[in-house]
């Protein structure tokens, strides 16, 4: 299969909570990296007086490495018995929120990594709400670090009632809930000896339990702004549909900001008759009815349905300030 047609999955979470982490694990158990990959990893931690990380298998800007945190988004390939995949990392600082936004918008599924420890953080609840807006609702949950918490089974009982409980009640229902360690591989493959009291899927049989979508036009409207310009009067919007269809004349929002506008025109260059529609995989220029602000990094969707008002103002979403 090719990399064209694999499985896309996105894995998101609160910073620090270890997705790159899972991400480089889950490359090496399923046997995705270049021979001597790890061995020129660990002589490059040697050399730096570093802890070996697996996340740093995906970290491929310096300032990454030197921070120890991802900042844009990065694509990895891997393979289980059942299909291909590939793995959108995102950013789990609130700064590069936008990062985060733009990755997720190609997935069909997530992970959503959580620390055991720490539970449901602030974060944790802003990319799963983004998932839900993205129209991601098959979630896989990586109850992470669970051998900081000496595998127990109470504390992760806590966890996954706490974060199972938010993600239902903005529409998610998570497919699994694991206890996993992403640094020393359980939970990943195969379920480990130190927690016996699981009797869920691995991580990997869970993904490989995940369904694909409808084909990319007949999805939910999502269009990720790649950068703006002015032409006259007009302010030009420019971006690639992911997913879904676009219409002169559609209702769209803008998010963050949830400004709702009309599609007053499809632009072009030398057209010999005007551009009415365009579906996924189109990159477009469109103008809109109003003057709204609009920075690249926004997400463009179809209005959501009147609950999703309440929805919104439950996760931190309000106004034109969008999350905070």
């Amino acid at each position: 299969m090719s990399q064209h047609t694999a499985f896309p999955i996105v894995i998101v979470g609160h910073v620090d909570h270890g997705k790159s982490t899972l991400v480089g694990r889950l490359m090496h158990e399923t046997g995705a990296l270049a021979e001597g990959a790890v061995e020129a990893l660990q002589a490059s931690s040697d050399k730096r007086g570093s802890v070996f990380e697996w996340s740093h298998l995906l970290d491929a800007l310096q300032i990454e490495r030197d921070q120890g945190i991802t900042l844009d988004t990065t694509q990895v390939w891997f393979a289980s018995e059942a299909r291909r995949y590939v793995i959108i990392d995102a950013p789990g600082h609130k700064e590069f929120l936008k990062n985060m936004v733009t990755g997720a918008a190609a997935a069909d599924a997530a992970i959503l990594v959580v620390d055991a420890r720490a539970g449901l953080a602030e974060q944790t609840r802003r990319h799963a709400y983004l998932l839900r807006l993205l129209g991601i609702t098959q979630v896989a949950v990586a109850v992470n670090k669970i051998d900081l918490i000496d595998h127990d089974e109470t504390r992760f009982g806590a966890v996954v009632d706490e974060v199972g409980g938010y993600l239902r009640s903005i529409g998610i229902n998570p497919t699994a809930l694991i206890p996993i360690s992403a640094r020393h591989g359980d939970g990943i493959i195969a379920n480990g000896p130190k927690t016996p009291w699981y009797h869920g899927p691995s991580l990997l049989q869970a993904l490989d339990a995940f369904t694909a979508r409808p084909s990319l036009a007949a999805q939910p409207l999502r269009l990720p702004v790649q950068d703006l310009y002015r032409r006259g009067e007009r302010r030009i919007v420019v971006g690639r549909i992911e997913t879904g269809r676009l219409r002169v004349g559609d209702t769209i929002r803008l998010t963050p900001g949830n400004r709702t506008v009309k599609v007053a025109a499809l632009e072009g260059w030398n057209l010999s008759v005007p551009k009415l529609s365009a579906i996924a995989g189109e990159s477009v220029a469109l103008a809109v009815d109003e003057d709204v602000f609009v920075e690249r990094g926004a997400l463009i969707t179809e209005p959501p349905p009147r609950p999703g008002k309440a929805i919104s103002s439950r996760c931190g979403f309000s106004g034109s300030t969008g999350p905070r």
